[in-house]
């Protein structure tokens, strides 16, 4: 299993007009040559925070969970797929069900875990009104999908 944490994304990075802030992407810059395969990026709306992803879908499958009202409970991340896990309102503790992390991510943190093992992953909402969005990508053409740092 690898993960990253990319905090603060709620500071002064906001993309220029567009109202978004790009939280991670595969590749993260054009200068690393690989073809681009998805982008998580988070948006502010009247209404709150979302995360949107733009992915190719011939390469990559998506589905995005919102959990809220207090939600407790376990995500399961196939072999290959990546997870991309962040917090839109409120803190949201994160940790492997069999041990030995945790981590605790507050709004605007992003949080991405890929491997070529099953994962079980407990996510807990520490107040009635945090939201996160939970990602899962899934590989269509390769066996695992990798996040490039």
């Amino acid at each position: 299993m690898w993960m990253l944490v990319r905090a603060d994304s709620l500071d002064d990075y906001w993309e220029a007009g567009q109202g978004q802030r790009t939280l991670a992407a595969c590749p993260d810059t054009d200068e690393r040559g690989d073809p681009w395969r998805w982008t998580a990026r988070l948006a502010e709306h009247a209404t709150g925070s979302e995360v949107l992803i733009d992915a190719d879908p011939d390469y990559i499958g998506v589905q995005t969970s919102v959990y809220a009202n207090g939600h407790t409970g376990v995500v399961e991340r196939p072999a290959g797929h990546q997870l991309v896990v962040t917090s839109l309102h409120g803190q949201v503790l994160i940790a492997a069900v069999d041990g030995p992390w945790e981590r605790w991510l507050n709004p605007g943190d992003v949080f991405i875990v890929e491997g070529e093992e099953n994962e079980s992953l407990r996510l807990s909402l520490t107040a009635p009104d945090a939201r996160v969005s939970v990602t899962m990508l899934a590989p269509r053409r390769a066996a695992a999908l990798r996040w490039v740092p």
